[in-house]
C-alpha cells in the first residue's frame, strides 16, 4: 500500500498525519501526549470509511496505537473470519 507522510503544518481536517488505505492516522510525541485528544482528533476528521487512529510516541519510548475498542472488534472480526471458514 502507498503510505506517505501527511501535510505536518495543517490543522489535520483535510490530511491526516500519515497518509495510507483504510488509517486515519494522527500522530503525537513528547513528553506526556495526549491520547485521548490525539484520538477525538482523528474521529473528528476521519472520513467515512476510514479508520481513525492515534499513534503516540512519548519522548524516549516506544510508540503506541489508540483506537476505539468498536473500530478494534471490527478489525479482530474481518481479521478473524477468513480463519474460520
Amino acid at each position: 500500500a502507498e503510505v506517505k507522510r501527511g501535510l505536518q503544518s495543517r490543522s489535520g481536517e483535510e490530511v491526516a498525519d500519515v497518509d495510507c488505505p483504510v488509517f486515519w492516522i494522527e500522530a503525537k510525541r513528547g513528553r506526556k501526549p495526549n491520547v485521548r485528544a490525539a484520538l477525538k482528533q482523528a474521529e473528528a476528521s476521519a472520513p467515512k470509511g476510514r479508520i481513525p487512529v492515534a499513534v503516540i510516541r512519548d519522548d524516549r519510548a516506544a510508540a503506541f496505537v489508540a483506537l476505539s475498542l468498536e473500530d478494534f472488534l471490527e478489525l479482530v472480526r474481518e481479521w478473524w473470519e477468513p480463519r474460520t471458514r
